[in-house]
């Protein structure tokens, strides 16, 4: 009956992941009760966020909202060399020190996706992409460093660059969020492998349900009228719940 719970969970978990983020703020603790450390769920973590995201990429790419053609390095090397960084750190220290810098970022977040929604959801054909400003790069690779580090809630802190700072549109955004995700999920989790801190089978068995999320929310993402207004909302839901998960724990 557990495992069975576990894997509805995950489905849940992928598709919360794909259109916004901080799933791994319940699969982490699931994970700590099954018996596993706080070291070996974060390195066991990986290996789902890695299957999740090369499934929500493939959706994206099929239903063409994706666009493989476009100089995308600035948003894609940064983020790779962070979480690379991140996640040697992670396997050598706890991730408690971060978890008041993480929730100060939470509320801010909260408050920029509240008290400025039309900068969410309003269409941006015209707007000047900053590809290639620095603020971007260092911004890439800061998130890089988190996702690295710990994972929980890197979703929502890359919607909020991609669509404050480089000024994507809320749906493509999505789209990238989960592209940069993966790009440096394969380098990050191998370096969790190094450090042999991966258990294979929960490792797997997540990959699995959050892999069939994944897949649910990049198809509801790419064909739904409505899908940026449920983002938003479920952004905002995300954010709420994951500030009082860091406030509780």
């Amino acid at each position: 009956m557990i495992y069975l719970l576990i894997f509805f969970i995950s489905i849940i978990i992928g598709f919360i992941n794909t259109l916004a983020g901080s799933g791994s703020l319940v699969m982490l603790p699931i994970l700590m009760k099954m018996g596993l450390s706080a070291n070996i769920a974060n390195g066991t973590n990986r290996v789902a966020i890695f299957f999740q995201s090369l499934t929500g990429m493939l959706i994206f790419l099929q239903e063409k909202k994706l666009d493989w053609r476009k100089n995308l390095l600035p948003l894609i090397f940064p983020a790779i060399l962070g979480g690379l960084i991140g996640a040697y750190f992670s396997t050598q220290m706890k991730a408690d020190d971060l978890k008041f810098f993480i929730i100060i970022l939470m509320f801010v977040m909260l408050g920029i996706v509240i008290l400025k929604p039309e900068k969410w959801l309003k269409t941006k054909e015209n707007e000047v992409l900053r590809l290639h400003h620095f603020s971007t790069w260092l911004l890439m690779f800061a998130a890089g460093f988190y996702g690295g580090f710990i994972q929980a809630s890197v979703g929502v802190v890359l919607l909020s660059i991609l669509v404050l700072q480089v000024r994507y549109d809320l749906t493509e955004a999505n789209s990238l969020k989960v592209l940069v995700i993966g790009a440096y999920a394969l380098p990050v989790l191998c370096i969790f492998i190094w450090q042999g801190q991966v258990d294979w089978f929960w490792g797997i068995f997540t990959a699995f349900g959050q892999s069939i999320g994944a897949y649910i929310g990049a198809k509801f993402a790419s064909v739904s009228p409505k899908a940026k207004i449920y983002t938003y909302y479920l952004l905002i839901f995300v954010i709420l719940i994951s500030i009082m998960q860091f406030l509780w724990t």
